[in-house]
């Protein structure tokens, strides 16, 4: 299984040995950058140029949770450049950045 994301603002999940698509996933303000599936291989996370890091149920195709705008440090907004998650799967970790083009590391309890 894979999942690819799109400048067309969704994600496709792939059945990648009869190479057909299983389900699309629509919800994404702009183009989606980055996609992680959690270590449980459930559900998995999204990151894009709305600024929205967004967890979705690989299943269902719904969208469980949204972490908008900024992150947990002060004036830093959510990059769509890189997520990754720990290996529980309690933790996400997104690239951050402020108008200055300062970057930072974040993380956030799902």
């Amino acid at each position: 299984t894979l999942v690819s994301a799109s400048f067309d603002r969704t994600c496709c999940l792939w059945d990648v040995t009869n190479r057909t698509q299983l389900r699309i996933f629509r919800g994404a303000t702009a183009s989606i950058e980055c996609v992680v599936f959690s270590p449980d291989g459930h559900t998995f996370a999204t990151s894009g140029y709305d600024n929205i890091n967004r967890i979705w149920h690989g299943f269902s195709g719904s969208c469980l949770k949204e972490f908008r705008g900024t992150s947990v440090a002060e004036d830093y907004k959510f990059r769509a450049r890189s997520l990754a998650y720990s290996p529980d799967g309690t933790v996400i970790a997104c690239d951050c950045y402020r108008e200055n083009d300062d970057v930072s590391t974040e993380k956030f309890a799902i």
